[in-house]
């Protein structure tokens, strides 16, 4: 598996994306959420990357991810972008999920999304449907909500919390090594992304088993699209 490239195999794995170009020099794809654009590209020559954008007939996108920071700075000029969250990509390529004591993790229902948005920067909306989808999981300490993780619309593993009164108990190691490992059983590539700085989340990773990509995944969006693009 290319690590690379691995949120790209899941987006199309998941047919909520499509490829629009795909060259030598990289690759250009766009996912849709009911009318909400992700661009996606590994083009890492920004005047390149520019040059295949400009021959598409492109809709209106909301966000993008770039593989370069050359490709950031020629996205930034051409649409106007202002904002953007640099990214490590990490990849789980083990034959067998990681191992984590037992515990009480199950899906979260729409009774948990006040409390679970409140924890994951207020961003309610997107809780709610990654409940409703069934993207979202709880673990659960004597039936009070202790922590929760999550899949985003593309696929990738995400929206880790764990509550203030329960943390260092080894909560989010339990939570990634069970997506990962459902994540593996339902034929999905395991995969994340870490924003640069979150030292705490790469030492997880790291203690998970997950492969650092080469290449980074940065986000990028304008101000006023009111986005907060989060892990």
């Amino acid at each position: 598996m290319d690590l690379n490239t691995a949120d790209f195999e899941e987006l199309l794995r998941l047919g909520v994306g499509q490829e629009l170009y795909r060259g030598e020099e990289g690759r250009i794809l766009l996912e849709d959420g009911g009318g909400f654009y992700t661009l996606m590209s590994d083009i890492l020559d920004g005047e390149t990357l520019l040059d295949r954008l400009r021959a598409l007939r492109l809709p209106d996108f909301h966000l993008a991810t770039v593989k370069s920071t050359d490709a950031l700075r020629a996205m930034e000029r051409e649409y106007g972008l202002t904002e953007n969250h640099p990214c490590t990509q990490w990849v789980y390529c083990l034959p067998e999920p990681p191992a984590y004591p037992d515990c009480d993790i199950r899906p979260l229902s729409p009774e948990h999304a006040q409390q679970a948005g409140e924890q994951y920067h207020h961003n309610f909306d997107y809780v709610r449907e990654r409940i409703a989808a069934g993207k979202m999981w709880g673990l659960f300490e004597d039936s009070a909500l202790a922590g929760f993780i999550g899949v985003h619309t593309e696929g990738a593993i995400g929206m880790l919390e764990i509550l203030p009164a329960y943390r260092k108990r080894g909560y989010g190691f339990a939570l990634e090594a069970f997506l990962i490992g459902l994540q593996r059983k339902n034929g999905a590539i395991a995969y994340c992304h870490v924003i640069d700085g979150n030292e705490a989340s790469v030492h997880l990773q790291q203690k998970l088993g997950m492969q650092k990509a080469d290449l980074p995944a940065i986000w990028c969006w304008k101000k006023d699209e009111g986005i907060v693009q989060m892990t």
